[in-house]
Formats: structure tokens, C-alpha cells, sequence
């Protein structure tokens, strides 16, 4: 018998794309959360990043990003129970790339932070879902 049929196979591959999902993610999630801390304690230094002017709404956009960031939290905790913060956050990683693109100037680089993430998180999170579902008898 093929070891695709077998269990014990398919649970460790659920456990591999679960860990290999939880390690895109977790690494968009740290991301995600230095940038809001820069922007609201360093809202100059962002607004240099970003090619934007400094002004008040850099430290709201920074409190954003951490809040955000810990909404995503228990989806990265437990990706399989917790699905609607995943699943959202792929949709919304793809508008905010587009919102990034009318923007322009330096919010280029972050579109295509953006619509990385989403593309490798989606990618990610069907592959472990479905394997999920294949180690489940």
C-alpha cells in the first residue's frame, strides 16, 4: 500500500502544511505589527518609507495595523477552528493591495507586500485545509 493511503502519512502532512501556513502567516503578522509600532511611535520615519507626508493620520494608520494584527492573532493560533480570519484576510489583503495601487507614489512597495502575502497565504491555507480534511477518516 502506498504511503498516501496510510493515516499516519496524512496527518503528518495536515501537520506540515499547517505548520508551513502558520509560519507565512505568522511572518506577514510580525510584519504587520513592527510596521504599526513604527508608524505610531516614528510616524515621520514611516511617512518616509511610504513616500507620504507626515501627519496625524500615520499614527491612526499605525494603531490600525497593530489592531489588526491581533484580530488575525487567533487565526494564527488555530488556523482550522478559527477560519474566518483567515479567509477574510486573504480578501482583504487583495483590496487593500488595489487601495495601495490608487494611492501610488511610495505605497507601491506596499501593494506588492500585500498581494504577496495574499497569493502565498491563500495558496497556503487551501493546501493545509484540504490535507486536513484528507487526514480525517
Amino acid at each position: 500500500m502506498s504511503d498516501a493511503l496510510r493515516i499516519d502519512f496524512t496527518r503528518a502532512e495536515a501537520a506540515r502544511r499547517r505548520a508551513v501556513y502558520r509560519g507565512i502567516l505568522g511572518a506577514n503578522l510580525a510584519i504587520i505589527a513592527a510596521l504599526g509600532v513604527i508608524a505610531l511611535l516614528a510616524p515621520a520615519a514611516f511617512a518616509g518609507l511610504a513616500g507620504a507626508t507626515a501627519g496625524p493620520f500615520i499614527r491612526l494608520w499605525g494603531t490600525f495595523l497593530i489592531i489588526v494584527a491581533a484580530l488575525y492573532f487567533p487565526g494564527w493560533l488555530d488556523p482550522l477552528t478559527v477560519r474566518w480570519p483567515n479567509v477574510i484576510g486573504v480578501g482583504a489583503r487583495v483590496v487593500l493591495a488595489l487601495v495601495y495601487l490608487l494611492l501610488g507614489g511610495g505605497f507601491l512597495w506596499l501593494a506588492l507586500f500585500e498581494l504577496a502575502f495574499a497569493v502565498a497565504l491563500g495558496w497556503a491555507y487551501s493546501r493545509f485545509v484540504r490535507a486536513e480534511l484528507m487526514s480525517r477518516p
